[in-house]
């Protein structure tokens, strides 16, 4: 794992944190849970990105064959790449294959399973573009 004044809180876990790299000044909120899947997947954090707590990152899913219990289906495994200042809310989850643009707000419990634009609001589950983050002039 890559870290450059990265700040955690506690009871954090990583999984194959050699496929994780983390942008100097992030947060990484408690429970909070970043698996980069059993192989191949990566996760990539930007730059000062904050994580709430509880936030799952994963970049594996299980297939869904018919007639294949869960534990028989194959995994797949693809990239997580969340971009610069993006702040995902407690208890969001961003699933394989999404990538995050920056400055994104992800609101608390969303799941993301498209990508994000940058500067985008999104939440809901599915997760869905509700806004757009305001310039500072907009804001009162």
């Amino acid at each position: 794992m890559k870290l450059d004044g990265v700040s955690f809180a506690p009871n954090v876990s990583f999984r194959n944190g050699e496929r994780i790299t983390i942008g100097a000044g992030s947060h990484i909120g408690e429970r909070s849970i970043l698996w980069a899947g059993n192989s191949t997947g990566r996760i990539v954090l930007g730059t000062k990105c904050l994580l709430a707590p509880g936030v799952v990152i994963t970049a594996s899913n299980y297939g869904i064959i018919r007639g294949t219990p869960p534990m028989d289906q194959p995994k797949i495994e693809k990239d997580i790449v969340i971009g610069d200042g993006v702040w995902l809310g407690a208890y969001a989850v961003v699933t394989a294959g999404v990538t995050i643009g920056a400055g994104a707000i992800v609101g608390a419990g969303a799941v993301v399973t498209k990508d994000v634009p940058p500067d985008a609001i999104v939440g809901g589950v599915p997760a869905k573009i509700i806004g757009t983050r305001p310039d500072a002039a907009e804001v009162v």
